[in-house]
């Protein structure tokens, strides 16, 4: 009998909770395994030692606990659905004097039941060893609920995605892989089309979309330890279960029986699983060839007509259950697919959209940035559930406002923009051609407009030809203040360390920080475009470990820190001053050898080594071209001349292996030489 009230029948909600209980007793072992008993087997690995506070449930074992999240839910889809893929069943269970709303209402709270008890089981289970001897961890009932309640939802998501996906197609094996491939492919789908953008448009600023990978549920429920679901993701989950359930009870109504066994019950699905089969195939296959390829116009092409033709057909042989899907009308069909997805491809990335020449006017500009930065600036974490971000490591970027008012900054970085859009550095089949051997500034260039809209854009800017439009950038202090973080010099610093890698001091006198800061401050102010542009090898690096950061032990983390150059004159006399260089600074006597050699351009290595510095030390050892410098004067010469490595023709190769067993590989410029170290040199 069916019940009024609720809306079911009892009967088959006994009979299924009967023949499928098993799913909920795996679930409810698996999940006390993964949170409960990890509880007492986890921690430090000490007995002995005192439980660790944890802000979030998932941080004693989330990995594991979503390794029974993401199986057991599909599971439980995919057997209460599995009569609608096979003809007996699905006659069998619509011949029952019950009407399709009550069928799909029975499967559905079945699928709740089994699947939510053994989570709430688990929360009741961790709530009450809370406080047993024992447990290594220390929490709180709130995140007790939080763990319920978010593991309840995604349970549920992927439950009712899966039974939606069983009403749509007809095999029950192609529900379970296309549940899947539906939850990674929001990320996989959206780094292609993006991916596609920024082969095709000059300027995407592809390197600064942060997070794509959790648009995927199934990367995200992987990863939830690193980034915690925020109460705005759950929201989105709970409207999904919403729709999906909706949309079953639309959908169930119109099925038809026979359509067990077909690859998709609905003939007016099949143009849009056509269309987006082959739209994932093109993607795949012309970014590829693209990326293999690159500035090859007619390889990426073909890339995209194999995967039209990969992706049609395979779609093709899925509909039909068949090999055999020539026909007549095949070939028209496929074109009309080729046109509609080419011009889908097309139009973004076309000039008729204006994103490679548009900039802003700049009576509309409320602030811009300039920089290599601003992913760091940008970065936002999600609004855990927890009361406390767990992961967070304090970013020193961390409130800091990148954009700048200064009308006469925002004048010169339109001009520098401008300039970019007129000459177009590198685009084309000679993008790498250009680019080869030449000083690169890797900058974005971000409008704040008066809106609140910004604008966006990322290029690789050579030296080279831009020096006037750069050096009115990059000798702003705009540039300099989110370029080289000056804003964490403001902050009080509880020491300094500094270290040229083999040797280090830590600054820990009050008055040493603060007149140590004050000076590098005025040094980066200072600094001018050859300072900035100039790629001698740095004395030593800077980091710099403010109050705040003792509860972050990773505050540093996005940071680099700062660079003691040659030319910071003052900076470099009062540390010579207060006896920190002598410290610090790379002497003779720190090193085993010094190995000089010169490069040539008519080394023959082998393909894609010609960056390689071990493969221009070893053509010159050789071809007789490298000597060991023994002097100690020379060394020192040596140690004050030396820039960054690139494999420039003409110049020497330096390799410097230090006593603590580590070597470093730099380079010398011929103009730098003293006549006496010329003398020694090959």
């Amino acid at each position: 009998m069916t019940s009024r009230r609720f809306y079911f029948n009892r009967g088959m909600l006994r009979q299924n909770l009967r023949q499928h209980s098993w799913i909920a007793v795996v679930y409810l072992l698996g999940l006390l395994f993964a949170l409960p008993l990890q509880m007492f087997l986890g921690g430090n690995g000490n007995p002995d030692s005192p439980p660790q506070k944890v802000k979030d449930l998932f941080y004693i074992s989330g990995s594991l606990t979503m390794l029974f999240t993401l199986s057991l839910p599909v599971a439980a889809g995919l057997l209460l659905f599995r009569y609608l893929q096979h003809k007996g069943a699905a006659d069998m269970a619509h011949s029952l004097p019950l009407r399709r709303k009550h069928l799909l209402t029975v499967q559905l709270l079945s699928g709740f039941i089994l699947l939510l008890v053994p989570v709430w089981i688990t929360a009741l289970t961790a709530g009450v060893v809370q406080g047993w001897d024992g447990n290594m961890f220390l929490y709180s009932g709130a995140d007790v609920w939080s763990w319920g309640a978010i593991v309840s939802l995604l349970s549920l998501f992927l439950f009712t995605l899966t039974a939606f996906a069983g009403i749509c197609l007809g095999i029950t094996v192609l529900q379970g892989i296309v549940v899947y491939i539906l939850l990674i492919l929001p990320a996989v789908l959206s780094q292609m089309a993006l991916f596609h953008l920024s082969m095709y448009l000059y300027g995407f600023p592809y390197n600064n979309l942060r997070g794509i990978d959790y648009w995927s549920p199934l990367l995200h429920m992987i990863n939830i330890n690193a980034v915690p679901y925020s109460w705005g993701e759950l929201g989105i989950y709970a409207a999904l279960i919403v729709l999906f359930v909706l949309l079953s009870y639309v959908l169930y109504r119109k099925r038809q029986v026979e359509t067990a066994g077909q690859a998709i019950a609905f003939t007016y699905f099949n143009p849009l699983f056509k269309g987006g089969v082959m739209l994932c195939a093109m993607l795949i296959s012309g970014t590829y060839f693209a990326q293999m390829r690159p500035g090859g116009i007619g390889w990426a092409v073909a890339g995209f007509a194999i995967g039209a033709v990969i992706g049609y057909a395979g779609a093709e042989m899925v509909i039909r259950k068949s090999w055999q899907i020539l026909n007549r009308k095949l070939p028209l069909r496929f074109a009309g697919y080729v046109v509609v997805l080419g011009l889908l491809l097309y139009l973004p990335v076309s000039p008729l959209t204006g994103f490679e020449t548009r900039l802003p006017a700049a009576d509309k500009v409320a602030g811009v940035y300039a920089g290599s930065n601003y992913q760091a600036y940008t970065y936002s974490e999600p609004v855990p559930v927890s009361d406390v971000d767990y992961n967070s490591i304090g970013s020193p970027y961390k409130g800091v406002d990148p954009f700048s008012s200064d009308p006469a900054y925002i004048t010169s970085v339109r001009k520098l923009h401008e300039a970019l859009i007129q000459v177009r550095p590198g685009e084309g089949e000679d993008r790498y051609k250009v680019y080869t051997g030449r000083r690169l500034f890797g900058y974005t260039l971000v409008y704040e407009l008066k809106d609140g809209h910004k604008v966006a854009r990322q290029y690789n800017i050579p030296l080279a030809g831009f020096e006037p439009e750069l050096r009115a950038v990059m000798e702003s202090p705009s540039f300099k203040r989110t370029e080289y973080l000056l804003p964490l010099l403001d902050k009080k610093a509880a020491s300094i360390q500094v270290s040229s890698g083999v040797k280090y001091v830590n600054i820990t006198d009050a008055a040493d920080i603060a007149a140590f800061k004050e000076l590098l401050k005025k040094e980066i102010l200072n600094m001018s475009f050859e300072d900035q542009t100039d790629d001698a090898v740095s004395l030593a690096n800077i980091r710099i470990a403010t109050e705040e950061s003792i509860n972050h032990p990773y505050s540093g983390y996005m940071f680099g820190g700062y660079n003691w150059k040659p030319s910071f004159h003052e900076l470099g006399a009062w540390l010579e001053q207060k006896g920190y260089a002598e410290k610090v600074r790379i002497k003779p006597e720190d090193l085993v050898s010094v190995e000089v050699a010169k490069q040539s351009g008519e080394d023959v290595l082998s393909k894609g080594m010609d960056y390689d510095p071990w493969a221009h030390l070893r053509a010159a050892r050789e071809a007789g071209r490298s000597v060991i410098v023994k002097d100690k004067a020379r060394i020192d010469e040596i140690l004050k001349i030396q820039r960054l490595y690139s494999a420039e023709k003409g110049s020497y190769l330096v390799l410097l292996k230090f006593r603590n067993g580590n070597s470093n590989i730099s380079r010398l410029k011929a103009s730098d030489l003293t006549p006496e170290l010329k003398a020694l040199l090959p």
